[in-house]
């Protein structure tokens, strides 16, 4: 068996290498800039979604042993029509090379049938493919992405649109822990995870534990939902990206995403990594 990480300078698909790794099982990232752009030492090489010519790039990968890929770690950053690309790249995969597990990174908002992401979920249940679709909530590394660790680093204070709503923050770590376990279980998963942290909280009460950690204040600075937009413009973040993380912001304000679950125990053994433990193993980034 080896698995193929797709998006593999992403989050979860290079915490999810380190897994697989540790366990000795073979993998392979794969990104536009392949080997350029993954860890050192990991096996690495050029693909692309949106051009078809670099689909079989992967499979002339030689692994240790003659292996060959039986499962793929799927990531799309495409905002626009991503079923199109993913779903041409399945059908490749499972025709042509007969890879028969998939495992999808999606969001809370994905759903069965729906227009993006829900279409590749579809898509993977009408092929009759073992699968599952992994629908995290917000990532607590955002708050180590360049802009927001400078934004708190540098001048102390957090900018969203989410006012006081509640989200269950979830670590990438525990995302990459279900993912493993959707990717290497002897039984398919079949299924979707929403995959939440361990505690609702609000910016405001984020700002506070940031604070408490770093010894000096870090405000939650509430802005609308156009402040927002045009806020993240200005930061260089693309347009249509910029309306997308403002309308969640949006949503989160108005409750939407207030959810909870035991996913991460039931699927891994253990819970999930909480924002106070999180701020503690990443505290030198503000600092």
């Amino acid at each position: 068996m080896a698995i193929l990480l797709t998006g593999g300078t992403g989050k979860t698909s290079v915490r999810l290498a380190r897994l697989l790794q540790d366990a000795n099982i073979p993998f392979l990232l794969a990104s536009r800039r392949g080997k350029a752009a993954a860890p050192e030492g990991m096996p690495a090489t050029k693909f692309d979604l949106l051009d078809s010519l670099t689909f079989e790039t992967p499979f002339q990968y030689k692994f240790p042993g003659g292996e060959s890929i039986s499962a793929i770690y799927l990531i799309s950053t495409i905002l626009d029509d991503p079923e199109a690309s993913l779903n041409a790249f399945v059908d490749y995969a499972f025709k042509e090379h007969g890879v028969k597990r998939f495992v999808c990174l999606a969001g809370t908002p994905d759903e069965l049938g729906k227009p993006g992401l829900g279409k590749v979920w579809q898509h993977l249940v009408d092929i009759g493919v073992e699968y599952c679709v992994l629908r995290p909530t917000w990532f607590m590394e955002n708050f180590l992405e360049d802009g927001l660790r400078f934004l708190i680093k540098d001048q102390g204070k957090v900018s969203t649109a989410t006012g006081n709503g509640k989200a269950p923050f979830v670590s990438a770590d525990d995302i990459a822990a279900v993912a493993y376990r959707a990717l290497t279980d002897k039984k398919s998963h079949n299924t979707d995870h929403v995959i939440l942290g361990p505690e609702l909280l609000n910016y405001d009460e984020l700002a506070a534990k940031l604070s408490s950690s770093l010894g000096r204040e870090i405000v939650h600075v509430k802005l609308t939902g156009e402040e927002r937009s045009q806020n993240l413009k200005s930061h260089g973040v693309p347009d249509p990206l910029a309306e997308v993380l403002t309308s969640l912001e949006v949503i989160t304000a108005g409750g939407g995403a207030i959810r909870a679950n035991d996913v991460v125990e039931e699927v891994t053994g253990r819970p999930p990594k909480n924002f106070d433990t999180f701020v503690q193993e990443n505290k030198a980034a503000w600092e």
